[in-house]
């Protein structure tokens, strides 16, 4: 299979909650704070009032770091961007100034969103991977929220209601088991023209979207979450240093390969898939074996040859002319996905190497 690009992978820190108390009431129950950049309005961070205790007012400040720096927030804030550490603090300094003058409290992180966004060698793989990685996270004890549409087969596709299939879009699970945060996994493309208000923009955003996928995977740090990698002191200017971006970034890659967490759910769903395949392979007849597994056929079709080589005694070259025989014959009814695995490799080969 030919790769029209490089895998590339961009990890770092996205959005960070703050919260504060001032004796100050602002008039407005929101604010919103942007910055031009070549006569484009980019908000990057948003201001709320929360309530009012004892005289005091509790704020709640959420910043998207990247677009402080760039006018998206495809490439996280990383190690690279803390030489402009003390710019970002300032110029978010000043715009709260604005508001409160002088009497700035301490700003105090009380979530951070760690992430990394993914470009996929195989462009056309960035949904399959969304479908796997969500079926490596349902479990039967948790509740997960997952935002699905209907994919229309090829068979039916003059039809307007009938779909075969559903296609995750986003997922995001509850808090884990060690209560320090939660995923959430998506089309980090699709969300931006999702958000995105500006046709030329728009129009700029489906480009891309011709032209590459990105998958975006977040750790989504909750207070003790925060308090746990970095310790009692979480004050902005000390969250945005380069010890802090890389205690958190070593976290988050643990987090990823540490027990229970992203790729050992994802290998135990491979060994779960592969032993069903070798199962069921013995007593369906190839066609029916595969039209049975069609969500299979449109994961990886390599799950299907190895249930079909499984079938043949390990005959490889028998079971290779039945898989290519059954893909062009239902070729109109399955949408075929080869790839996946090695793209998910390629994922944690760089992962391994952040």
């Amino acid at each position: 299979m030919q790769h029209k690009h490089k895998p590339h992978l961009d990890c770092g820190i996205d959005g960070i909650n703050v919260m504060f108390s001032s004796n100050y009431d602002l008039e407005q129950e929101v604010y919103r704070f942007t910055r031009n950049e070549c006569n484009k309005e980019i908000m990057y961070a948003i201001l709320k009032k929360l309530k009012t205790t004892n005289e005091q007012i509790e704020y709640a400040l959420y910043v998207n770091l990247p677009k402080m720096l760039r006018n998206t927030n495809i490439t996280p804030y990383s190690i690279l961007d803390c030489t402009k550490y003390a710019s970002v603090y300032q110029f978010l300094f000043d715009q709260l100034t604005q508001l409160f003058g002088m009497n700035i409290p301490e700003l105090i992180v009380t979530g951070i969103e760690c992430s990394f966004s993914y470009t996929l060698a195989n462009k056309k793989l960035l949904n399959p991977m969304l479908n796997y990685i969500t079926r490596a996270f349902i479990s039967k004890n948790k509740g997960m929220h997952v935002y699905v549409k209907g994919v229309q087969s090829k068979r039916y596709k003059k039809c307007q209601v009938y779909c075969d299939s559903l296609q995750v879009e986003s997922f995001r699970t509850s808090r884990a088991s060690d209560c320090l945060g939660s995923f959430k996994c998506y089309n980090k493309l699709q969300e931006q023209l999702d958000h995105e208000s500006v046709l030329e923009t728009q129009e700029q955003i489906k480009q891309q979207m011709k032209e590459k996928s990105v998958l975006r995977f977040e750790w989504i740090l909750n207070r003790r979450g925060v308090t746990r990698i970095l310790g009692q002191n979480t004050v902005l200017w000390s969250v945005l240093s380069a010890n802090s971006i890389k205690a958190l970034m070593d976290s988050y890659k643990k987090q990823l390969f540490e027990i229970d967490q992203l790729y050992d759910r994802m290998n135990r769903l491979g060994r779960d898939i592969r032993y069903i395949m070798r199962k069921d392979a013995q007593y369906y007849n190839p066609k029916e074996f595969v039209l049975a597994h069609k969500d299979i056929c449109e994961l990886d079709y390599s799950f299907i040859k190895y249930g079909l080589a499984e079938k043949y005694g390990g005959n490889k070259r028998t079971a290779q002319k039945t898989a290519s025989r059954l893909k062009t014959e239902l070729a109109d009814r399955i949408n075929f996905t080869e790839g996946l695995i090695e793209e998910l490799r390629l994922l944690k080969k760089l992962l391994l190497a952040m």
